[in-house]
């Protein structure tokens, strides 16, 4: 597999760098765009040996250099929740070039999603962008596809990402919740996204034309908050808020809406469900939420240094 060469979008994120450092570890070429080569996370990658070409998600020309010769396209966008078609059409322009390139498989990483009650809500548009895209990646005359859902992030516990979903959370050690104190949360390791984006482009047959929840473990939310409390031996701890509290805070933080989505991802799985079983039906062993916490103890004791 040395001379396979596979792209990867969003190399220098956390999905993406975990699909490029497992291949590597694979002995494949890998390459990627960033907008700046010099950063400390661009200069990771072109340690391992990751080809990193200077350019952005919509410039068409660097990418067209960037892919020649991939026969594999990881494709990981993030969502503009400005403009959520902004998306589909990055990935419309993207998928044009992987044609054009040669490309014969893409792996995709969507999201779990569920319905919310009103299409025109901001978190109905964005899913109905990664949606339309997962059509058109199945559509799009790739000899093979698959598209991953992963689920809730566990590194949305961390910085940057807690600055967003948790404002004020790094600084308190207060989670204040959107859910129920029994809320259940099917997490995703990102290393574990690598796993299955690596192992999908190793057997291409085998994971062809199949659409996967990605989920390391289903999580009680409670347990996520002891786990952190114990490994980081701070006091990290949560507020579950009433109907009443969300609403009057929506305003002023508008993607506390997540926080509600990820609490009934749990609703789109079948009763019973075994993500460790499920993934290792795939040859794949996942993550637990302690061994992530683990993992990064130093950054969660960076993230919740204050605290």
């Amino acid at each position: 597999m040395a001379s396979h060469k596979a792209f990867v979008l969003g190399a220098t994120g956390v999905q993406g760098g975990a699909v490029a450092r497992q291949l590597r570890a694979l002995g494949w070429n890998v390459a990627t765009i960033a907008r700046d080569p010099d950063s400390a996370a661009a200069q990771a990658l072109g340690a391992i040996g990751v080809q990193v070409h200077q350019g952005s998600w919509t410039d068409s020309v660097a990418l067209e250099a960037a892919m020649v010769g991939s026969k594999s396209l990881f494709l990981n966008l993030v969502p503009v929740m400005e403009n959520p078609a902004s998306e589909l059409e990055q990935g419309r322009e993207i998928l044009r070039i992987a044609r054009l390139a040669g490309v014969e498989h893409v792996v995709y990483s969507s999201a779990m999603f569920v319905p919310v009650d009103d299409p025109n809500h901001i978190l109905e548009t964005a899913f109905k962008a990664k949606t339309d895209l997962e059509k058109l990646v199945q559509t799009s005359g790739f000899p093979r596809w698959t598209v991953l859902r992963p689920g809730f992030f566990m590194s949305n516990y961390l910085a940057p990402k807690i600055h967003l979903l948790y404002p004020g959370t790094a600084e308190t050690g207060l989670f204040q919740l959107a859910m129920e104190p029994t809320a259940r949360l099917p997490m995703v390791d990102h290393e574990d996204i690598g796993k299955y984006a690596a192992a999908a482009f190793l057997e291409p047959d085998r994971f062809r034309g199949q659409v996967l929840h990605l989920i390391s473990e289903v999580v009680p939310v409670e347990r996520a908050m002891e786990t952190m409390r114990r490994v980081t031996g701070r006091n990290i701890r949560a507020k579950y808020l009433s109907d009443q509290e969300v609403e009057a805070m929506l305003p002023s933080h508008p993607l506390m809406v997540l926080q509600q989505v990820a609490a009934r991802l749990v609703e789109a799985l079948d009763d019973g469900y075994d993500a460790p079983a499920e993934a290792r039906k795939w040859g794949i062993e996942t993550n637990t939420f302690g061994h992530f916490v683990e993992r990064h103890k130093s950054d969660f004791d960076e993230t919740f240094r204050n605290v």
